[in-house]
């Protein structure tokens, strides 16, 4: 999505951007693989991203370049940065079969009905993914024009060049599904501190993509406002005891579930509506966990009974997902620098971060 630089051989940082948060990560060769050179999470404050929408430029400027240096070791000057998916629009359209440059006409009128905003204050980008005869189906992705604008003066401001954009969900995809995955059809639930994203990928291909404003904070809220203790006590509790154990406050769980359940009645819409729209009709093989929401001890365990106990189409296995599975070699697996429990949260940056190597390839 959105390349800016064409085809120019160059080497590129990964840059994830969120309302809460700046990851940044470099990945470069080592034996026989790839490895992360240098990476930092940085949390920034409240009044620079509001509303998935980029309110100080200045500051958010400053804090990349805090995010960066952070990083350590990342000398290139070309950034490879995310697209919130509450910002973007992702569409599968089924088209006569036209060329390129007919595609390019087409779609803008053919996308103009699907999506909440004008067509012409978007910026389009778009991939054939399937051909049957004369039919076409086409990946679409819309972003608004002020969000990436925005976005991109930022990164200069920081001292940067923008090599590629793109949406959050192709990123983490990139990096948590793995060569054994590429022809089936999974999902990936990536539990955020806002948002929960539901993201389905089939043979490689980003299919679908939606969110709803349930996430980590809310669980947290949850945790909090039934057991009477503050924000950071009820945080602590989640983190350190999930859904396996209860504290002499209350009972954890129950504050917990009744989220979860609503999550996982999201992810039996979505794989359904999947089956139902899918070009290749195949059924969810895998759910794939991440975002800090996936570190919730207990949930692979909750998710998995809640979605196959008694379906007539049992979704397949519950996994935590594997940042690092696409990355490094499995002869350096003991050198790996964080465990993936607790690198779940760098899925996204480790993906911008993969396709920033393959400029340099």
């Amino acid at each position: 999505m959105f390349n800016l630089l064409g085809n120019k051989k160059i080497e590129a940082f990964g840059l994830d951007i969120s309302n809460v948060s700046i990851k940044a990560m470099m990945l470069g060769k080592k034996n026989n693989g790839l490895f992360p050179l240098a990476f930092s999470d940085i949390q920034i404050p409240g009044n620079i991203i509001s509303n998935h929408m980029i309110t100080n430029e200045e500051k958010l400027a400053d804090q990349i370049k805090r995010a960066v240096s952070a990083a350590g070791k990342i000398s290139s000057k070309y950034v490879v940065a995310s697209v919130p998916e509450a910002k973007s629009f992702v569409r599968l359209l089924n088209l006569p079969k036209l060329s390129e440059s007919e595609l390019d006409s087409s779609i803008p009128w053919e996308l103009e009905a699907d999506i909440p905003v004008p067509v012409d204050q978007v910026y389009l980008d778009w991939m054939i993914i399937n051909q049957q005869g004369d039919k076409l189906d086409v990946l679409v992705m819309a972003t608004p024009k002020d969000y990436v604008d925005t976005l991109v003066s930022s990164i200069k401001s920081a001292g940067f060049k923008p090599a590629a954009l793109e949406l959050e969900s192709q990123a983490t995809a990139r990096a948590l599904v793995s060569s054994v995955d590429s022809s089936s059809a999974v999902l990936i639930l990536d539990i955020a501190s806002i948002l929960t994203s539901f993201v389905i990928i089939e043979n490689g291909v980003l299919q679908y993509t939606s969110s709803i404003p349930l996430g980590g904070n809310a669980l947290t809220e949850s945790i909090a406002r039934n057991l009477g203790v503050s924000a950071p006590d009820a945080e602590k509790m989640k983190r350190e005891l999930g859904l396996l154990s209860d504290t002499k406050k209350g009972n954890i769980r129950q504050a917990i579930l009744p989220i979860l359940d609503n999550i996982v009645d999201e992810i039996k819409n979505v794989a359904r509506f999947h089956e139902e729209h899918s070009v290749g009709k195949k059924p969810i093989s895998k759910v794939i966990l991440a975002g800090g929401g996936g570190k919730l001890l207990g949930i692979t365990d909750y998710i998995s009974a809640r979605l196959n106990l008694g379906a007539a189409k049992p979704i397949g296995r519950v996994v935590l997902g594997d940042p690092w599975v696409n990355v490094i070699d499995s002869s350096m697996k003991e050198q790996i620098p964080l465990p993936k429990e607790q690198a779940l949260g760098l899925a996204t940056v480790t993906g911008l971060a993969l396709r920033g190597a393959s400029y340099a390839q």
